[in-house]
């Protein structure tokens, strides 16, 4: 037992130290890509925006969409119903932008798809002949103004297949269930940069028409769930690289309950481990010997303190020793969040009053992140099924999926 945790010991401090070097890495490619002004860039747009229900702040969001500093676009709103209650919504955020073109699409549902890839795909068909580049947002997320301007920037260079951004979750309230969300999501986003091993984020994300129709992404989400992952998988087959545009991390405001949680946090590792099952290993290799060690540490310490004996039995690393690992694996975890939030208000310097409120929990809460992540890997072991918007999808694999509408 006493080898066991040494080797958890040694692999957490190495992580966390590996950890602080990417951070670094990190910073310089932010640094580049904030440093310089993207090249103006703005051929013709077809924005496609699919909807379900009203998100938080919804009219405040799609404002900011139709509201883009950017020449030639149109916006598509997409629903399953005419009678989805953000249509209400919508059509009042159309009314304030009488010359921005608008459509309205609804595409009704499908058993073969997930609800959001089946209106993507019925929106194709109303997409302007004229535009080259499709654009795909989601509706819980608010872009800045140049957001499109700089999401279509990367790609006039023709080797790059799509661009992305990300998302960053902004508590409206600082709660610690929507706290925890933002950190949980914060420890993602900085998984993308310079390599070729990005994601396409379906809330921000761009691709060419032209490279759209050339890797065939809708024969790729005729039976998917994941519109980003799909077309990502799409792209790499293709040898396309996809440019993360570190501009484009788009706000989404609001608050979550513990329940919310846990069921949207173990809902994207599921759908990891069906559509990436490279990364979610890798989720695993690292998550599971930080969340052993740490709280069998700390069930160490509080053994200690109530005088009952604990499994460690070597001498010197019981006590004050121990808690100076403890604390230096902690220190680690919070440099690298201290990371992120400098990080973040550097991007979107408009969020500094709410950022500012929430500094401490990415100081505190990476134990806290960590065991939320294993907790999700646990049951993504037994399970491929999720629930999303009141739908059941029992997901087989990646190209097969069974709708269950409850």
């Amino acid at each position: 037992m006493d080898l066991l945790f040494l080797l958890l010991a040694a692999v957490v401090l190495l992580k966390g130290l590996a950890g602080g070097l990417h951070s670094l890495s990190y910073r310089r490619y932010l640094d580049r890509e904030l440093s310089r002004t993207p090249p103006a860039w703005m051929p013709p747009a077809s924005v496609i925006v699919p909807c379900k229900e009203t998100d938080f702040e919804l009219q405040e969001n799609m404002e900011a969409i139709l509201d883009q500093e950017f020449e030639d676009y149109e916006v598509i709103f997409v629903t399953a119903t005419e009678s989805d209650p953000s249509l209400v919504v919508l059509r009042g955020a159309a009314r304030k932008f009488p010359g921005r073109r608008i459509k309205f699409v609804v595409s009704g549902f499908s058993n073969q798809r997930g609800e959001k890839v089946h209106n993507l795909l019925r929106s194709l068909d109303r997409v302007d002949s004229g535009s080259q580049v499709l654009v795909f947002a989601d509706s819980d997320g608010r872009p800045h103004r140049h957001w499109l301007r700089d999401l279509l920037s990367p790609l006039r260079d023709p080797e790059i297949g799509a661009s992305t951004g990300y998302r960053w979750f902004f508590p409206r309230s600082g709660n610690l269930a929507g706290l925890l969300r933002a950190t949980w999501n914060g420890s993602v986003a900085t998984l993308l940069g310079e390599h070729r091993h990005n994601f396409a984020w379906g809330g921000s994300m761009a691709i060419r028409r032209s490279t759209f129709a050339a890797v065939d992404v809708p024969a790729h989400w005729q039976h998917s769930v994941s519109d980003d992952y799909s077309l990502t998988e799409a792209l790499h087959s293709a040898g396309l690289r996809i440019h993360y545009q570190p501009r484009c991390l788009v706000a989404s405001h609001g608050d979550c309950t513990w329940r919310e949680l846990l069921e949207w946090s173990t809902r994207q590792v599921i759908i990891t481990k069906v559509y990436s099952r490279g990364l979610w290993r890798m989720a695993h290799l690292s998550e599971w010997p930080f969340v052993l060690f740490w709280w069998w540490a700390v069930g160490e310490l509080l053994a200690s303190a109530l005088g009952v004996g604990g499994a460690i039995r070597i001498g010197w690393l019981q006590g004050a020793p121990l808690l100076l690992l403890l604390g230096t694996v902690w220190l680690l975890g919070a440099v690298r969040g201290l990371f992120r939030w400098r990080m973040i208000r550097r991007i979107r310097p408009e969020q500094r009053e709410s950022l500012k409120r929430d500094f401490w929990g990415y100081l505190l809460l990476g134990p806290l992140t960590a065991t939320l992540t294993a907790c999700n890997l646990a049951v993504s072991l037994f399970t491929s099924t999720i629930l999303w918007r009141g739908v059941r999808y029992e997901m087989a694999s990646s190209r097969e999926v069974r709708v269950v509408r409850e």
